[in-house]
């Protein structure tokens, strides 16, 4: 085990990124370019669709969506114990350089999948996130006493429970699942019900549904119902 350890070749390379999107990188420039396109502009409806959830109550948000920093544990006498890798959460990619870029450029929307269940969530200036994948093999949401599996003893804190980077999820506005004592839910991470939205670009207007694969005489639920904001009023 001691040679294994002490040879980099065995120690991988953590969770890495294909391609960059942080601030300066090809996607970055790409995407900026095209929010400041005259069709982008003039649009009624700014839309961005991602697949890596800005904000999120799925298993699989965290750790943070950034490149790894190596950590060598080493003893007193230099001898390495062990190499794992870190993912700082004020790193985060998406976060801290795509967000802010898209809040600057008004978009009113930004809906992404990756976690396979629904919640959504609103920033201040009204820019709506919604995530909307549920169709079975959901990861679950880590909320309640759900929480998710993250390495303990590090050095960054990864979050266990809710949305790691800051926004509340909104609770469905028409009719949210409840939870065992009643308490409604502000997501849907089921393997039985799935989950589709709709878009009225008349009135600006998103609609979400469930349908209960188990119980199909059910029929289609709307559960929940938001407006966009009026970005050129």
């Amino acid at each position: 085990m001691a040679v294994a350890i002490n040879n980099p070749k065995n120690w991988g390379y953590g969770q890495h990124i294909y391609e960059p999107i942080g601030k300066g990188s090809t996607q970055y420039k790409w995407l900026e370019q095209e929010l400041n396109s005259p069709e982008f502009q003039q649009a009624r409806y700014k839309v961005v669709m991602l697949h890596h959830p800005p904000h999120s109550l799925g298993g699989n948000v965290v750790p943070a969506y950034t490149d790894p920093v190596q950590i060598i544990e080493r003893d007193g006498d230099g001898q390495i114990l062990g190499v794992h890798y870190e993912y700082p959460k004020n790193q985060d990619y998406i976060v801290r350089d795509i967000v802010p870029l898209l809040e600057a450029y008004c978009v009113q929307l930004v809906f992404y999948g990756h976690s396979h269940l629904w919640n959504r969530f609103c920033s201040p200036s009204g820019m709506h996130f919604l995530e909307t994948s549920n169709v079975g093999n959901s990861y679950g949401a880590a909320w309640g006493e759900n929480k998710r599996e993250v390495p303990v003893g590090y050095q960054e804190d990864y979050v266990q429970l809710g949305n790691p980077n800051g926004l509340e999820p909104i609770v469905p506005t028409i009719a949210p699942l409840l939870d065992p004592i009643g308490n409604p839910m502000p997501y849907i991470a089921s393997n039985d019900i799935t989950v589709f939205s709709i878009f009225e670009t008349a009135t600006g207007t998103i609609t979400s549904y469930r349908f209960d694969t188990s119980q199909p005489e059910l029929g289609v639920v709307k559960f929940d119902e938001f407006k966009l904001r009026d970005v050129h009023s």
